[in-house]
């Protein structure tokens, strides 16, 4: 029997930082997905009064919490799809005059 001894595949480089990078980001969002729910929790008996313009709003503090998050990420989906975008023309804009 030969001896030669199979070579073992070597992790690509770059492959574990961003493993861990995106281990760390849902360890933080956990965090803070807890931190809000305790929040909640704990603000639900409560009723909150908002003037927006010309409107009076009075509604329960959990909902307004919650209200505010799913506006705050549509917000940060719409931003990052618009610089995501604005990156690529600036890529393809290099790539044309290279």
């Amino acid at each position: 029997m030969s001896s030669a001894q199979q070579p073992q595949p070597q992790a690509v480089k770059g492959r574990d930082k961003s493993q861990a990078q995106g281990m760390g980001k849902l360890i933080a969002a956990g965090v803070i997905a807890v931190l809000l729910i305790i929040l909640i929790l704990q603000n639900s008996k409560e009723s909150w009064k908002f003037h927006f313009f010309f409107w009076w709003f009075s509604l329960p503090a959990w909902l307004m919490l919650i209200l505010v998050l799913v506006v705050g990420f549509l917000i940060g989906m719409v931003l990052s799809a618009l610089l995501r975008r604005r990156k690529k023309r600036e890529l393809r804009r290099r790539a044309q005059s290279a």
